[in-house]
């Protein structure tokens, strides 16, 4: 009968995935790393090279050389040299350098390669030694996790310099806590199951692998089409969310979990302590500011973000390296639009090379 033929069918499907996961948990290490040179070709790869770190939340494996990234204008080169800093492809370094550059996405320099980046850039036309401490989403409690991890471990920069990004408060605020340890965790684990993700993750890798490809082709079938570059960029929502904070007449934002002014105050306290600990290593400290597109849109030279890092600053920061005034300059003598397709990728707040 059909409903035999059904129960038969749903059988097999469920024997079937049983076999797959009991095979996935054995065995989905070992045959991940088996095609480790397989997958080094695929988007997948990423999700092997960005790994989670039990202090600082997250990180990149060391001595990668991965050819196949994903970029906004096809693929790009991704190299780490033998910490897991962002580097020229093939580097071996000690564990002495002059200048840290530290930050998220802007100064990790999604999605260009190291060469093109301003840390690349910098480093090519100076003669320090240089290391990019910064990877995507990162932002002040991860700032002080990982150079606190990283001193302890015995690492030494002459002078680490912080790239405060627009997406900071947010981000500070919104996903990662701090506990004395200098432990960075996130916030609402519980409610997101992460810890059940990760164990999932760490011991079903093949099926992880499955999801991956799963969320790929719901992606790309929302990905925002390109259009006509006279037009005005079509930024993401949840770019826009995190922009908007600076020329916000309201103290309390929709999906902010904290107000701006007490999301400021956490931020000061952590930055404080990162003064702190590099000022007992004799480390000098400074900081450096640049605005997203929205803010050349919406905010002024003098934004929020410029003056409230500027009073940081006063008697604790080296340097305070603003870089509002030259995209603002630039934008009086010729256009918004002139200023964001010279410097950003296209519907994207992040920097081109």
């Amino acid at each position: 009968s059909i409903m035999h033929f059904i129960k038969f069918l749903l059988k097999i499907f469920f024997i079937t995935i049983f076999v797959s996961l009991v095979i996935d948990f054995f065995f989905g290490k070992f045959i991940l790393n088996s095609l480790d040179g397989f997958f080094s070709k695929t988007q997948f790869y990423e999700r092997l090279i960005r790994i989670d770190h039990p202090v600082y939340h997250h990180t990149l494996k060391p001595n990668i050389d991965y050819t196949n990234n994903a970029s906004f204008t096809g693929t790009y080169r991704l190299c780490t040299n033998n910490h897991g800093f962002k580097s020229k492809c093939g580097i071996i370094d000690d564990k002495k350098y002059d200048l840290a550059f530290m930050g998220d996405s802007f100064v990790e320099g999604t999605p260009v390669e190291f060469e093109n980046t301003f840390v690349g850039l910098f480093e090519n036309k100076s003669n320090f030694s240089v290391a990019n401490l910064g990877i995507v989403s990162y932002s002040p409690k991860i700032y002080l996790s990982k150079l606190k991890f990283l001193l302890d471990k015995k690492f030494f920069f002459k002078h680490v310099i912080v790239f405060v990004d627009i997406s900071d408060f947010y981000d500070d605020s919104n996903f990662y806590s701090i506990n004395k340890k200098l432990i960075v965790s996130e916030r609402f684990a519980k409610e997101k199951n992460l810890k059940i993700r990760k164990i999932l993750r760490k011991n079903f890798p093949l099926t992880n692998f499955y999801t991956f490809v799963l969320k790929k082709i719901n992606l790309k079938e929302e990905k925002i089409k390109q259009i006509n570059k006279n037009q005005s960029p079509k930024f993401l929502p949840r770019a826009q969310m995190k922009a908007i904070w600076t020329f916000s007449k309201n103290d309390q934002l929709k999906n902010y979990t904290m107000s701006i002014a007490d999301g400021h105050k956490q931020m000061f306290e952590v930055m404080t302590q990162l003064y702190n600990l590099l000022n007992e290593k004799g480390i000098d400290m400074s900081v450096a500011i640049y605005p997203w597109p929205q803010q050349l849109q919406n905010d002024s030279v003098n934004s929020i973000h410029v003056k409230y890092w500027e009073n940081f600053c006063k008697n604790k920061c080296k340097n305070f390296i603003n870089f509002f005034p030259i995209f603002f300059n630039e934008m009086d003598e010729t256009s918004f639009l002139n200023v964001y397709k010279k410097y950003y990728f296209w519907n994207d707040v992040h920097f081109n090379k």
